[in-house]
């Protein structure tokens, strides 16, 4: 209908999915801070500029980008992120929230299953600039569970 852009080599085998698939009760040690009907949403493996706590909201169904998922899906969308704003406003105590959101390789898309950032934001954070980087294992689940525990 718009033009879809796809770009998953064949056989990707998408990592979105694989979590999804484990849902409505993500395993023990999980990342995922949030579950809906139709999105979840978790601690991604990366964080950016040293800014820890940023979540991915994805839907539960497999769409490869921005031109490929239906309307249907934004209110769905709009209510995870400001479920997460709230959230990591109590545990973080950041002052802001940015999201974003890539699509195709020229837009740094990555993972071939739509995706929308979620950053809690601090003055002068870097955020724009800065480098990405893996969590340590532990940190990531730390900010996991204080997520979901603010979510609560």
């Amino acid at each position: 209908m718009f033009g879809l852009m796809k770009n998953a080599p064949a056989g990707y085998e998408c990592p979105f999915c694989r979590v999804a698939e484990t849902l409505p009760t993500p395993a023990p040690g999980s990342a995922v801070v949030l579950v809906e009907p139709r999105v979840f949403a978790f601690v991604p493996l990366h964080h950016y500029a040293g800014i820890q706590g940023n979540c991915l909201v994805a839907p539960r169904l497999h769409y490869e980008n921005v031109l490929d998922i239906p309307d249907s899906l934004g209110n769905d969308f709009f209510r995870a992120t400001r479920l997460l704003a709230s959230a990591m406003k109590k545990a973080f105590g950041c002052e802001g929230i940015s999201t974003r959101q890539h699509n195709g390789p020229a837009g740094d898309q990555d993972v071939w299953h739509f995706h929308l950032h979620v950053f809690p934001r601090f003055r002068d954070d870097g955020l724009w600039g800065g480098h990405k980087a893996p969590y340590v294992t532990e940190e990531r689940l730390e900010a996991a569970d204080r997520l979901r525990t603010a979510l609560r």
